[in-house]
């Protein structure tokens, strides 16, 4: 059963007169006594003028670090009625928040569109794939710390990013699966990640190829040794990960990691991986058993445990069912920006039907991750 939260306005933003104010979002979940999602609103009575006027308010909070303590024990935040339209309004806001840096993406394998100097399209796969739970770069050793998603659009039917806390998932896998927790933490995990190259037309099909995704060195005129060769210092140099070139030219990136990471401000534990990412997509397109085609024609490759033994299925469907379990849907409303904590919240993508416009923007955070 969900609690709900009460929280003091003057506590979080100042003066009782304070033009925003915390509100309660339907069917929220208590993660250890504060609410999941927090939600943040113009206080009743009050409007913002314009993007420009909301960012100002939003940008004096920020320089107080009240956002960075918001994040780090809430984990999702839910801003609802500001004024943003579109992705040059988001901009604007989203600068306001002053964060460290933009992420800058190493190894992407999804669809996405640059529509800003520092706002993309969410996934662009098509509307009736769903997305299963997982945390953003969560099969990198390079990852961003902070996300905002940005409902430009809501569709007919659908479309939410769902929502876990990767602190109550820590929960429930001890109190459930603590001989799973155990070899994870023991053997730490190996993902593996399918790249055709770029004149494979299976690389217009899947949406990515290794020469895009980690060929940032490479010139004009090189021979395909030379390519390969400076692919694989970018893997090697900025991820750690292994490169396995196959017979028809894809590549294959192997990345040990650990399954669990501390949180080094409050020492909290938590899973951050895409562990039921990468099994659900698996178990969805028949492609559970070698070579791990599925009947969409793409390679699916597994997650295993870090010495190369395959992960019991009874675990990782018992995880994706845990993770619905304790999965919130955001009830998207055009205009919502969500902020999220990478590292303790995972997210997910439901199937929909009509038109839907989901913008993303990648930041590092204050925030550091380290091995368990």
């Amino acid at each position: 059963m969900t609690e709900t939260i009460t929280l003091n306005t003057q506590t979080l933003f100042g003066a009782e007169d304070a033009a925003i104010e915390t509100f309660e979002v339907p069917v929220s979940r208590s993660v250890h006594g504060k609410s999941f999602p927090l939600g943040i609103k113009p206080r009743d009575g009050t409007a913002f003028a314009n993007v420009d006027d909301a960012a100002g308010h939003i940008a004096k909070l920020a320089e107080e670090g009240v956002f960075n303590s918001l994040l780090t024990n809430h984990g999702a935040i839910l801003f609802r009625g500001f004024p943003l339209k579109d992705a040059a309004d988001l901009t604007k806001f989203i600068k306001a928040f002053k964060l460290p840096h933009p992420h800058e993406e190493v190894g992407l394998s999804g669809k996405r569109r640059t529509v800003g100097d520092i706002v993309k399209t969410a996934n662009e796969e098509p509307p009736h794939i769903k997305f299963y739970y997982h945390n953003e770069y969560g099969r990198s050793a390079h990852f961003p710390g902070i996300l905002f998603f940005f409902s430009e659009v809501v569709p007919e039917q659908g479309g939410q990013t769902p929502l876990l806390s990767t602190i109550e998932l820590y929960d429930k896998l001890q109190d459930e699966l603590p001989e799973f927790v155990k070899a994870l933490i023991a053997k730490g995990i190996t993902g593996r990640q399918y790249y055709p190259a770029k004149e494979d037309p299976d690389s217009v099909k899947i949406g990515w190829n290794w020469q895009d995704s980690f060929g940032f060195d490479i010139k004009e005129g090189d021979s395909l040794d030379t390519q390969r060769r400076k692919v694989e210092n970018v893997l090697e140099t900025r991820l750690q990960a292994k490169a396995e070139w196959q017979p028809n030219g894809a590549l294959h990136v192997l990345q040990h990691l650990p399954a669990f990471r501390r949180i080094v401000s409050t020492g909290q534990i938590v899973p951050f991986n895409g562990l039921g990412g990468v099994y659900g997509r698996q178990r969805d397109r028949e492609a559970l058993l070698p070579p791990y085609k599925g009947v969409d024609d793409n390679y699916h490759l597994p997650t295993t445990y870090g010495d190369g033994s395959e992960i019991p299925h009874e675990y990782l469907e018992r995880l994706l069912e845990i993770s619905d379990q304790i999965g919130f849907l955001v009830p998207w409303k055009e205009g919502d920006v969500a902020l999220i904590d990478n590292y303790t919240v995972q997210h997910a993508r439901s199937p929909w039907v009509g038109e839907r416009s989901l913008l993303v923007s990648l930041w590092d955070s204050h925030e550091k991750l380290l091995p368990v």
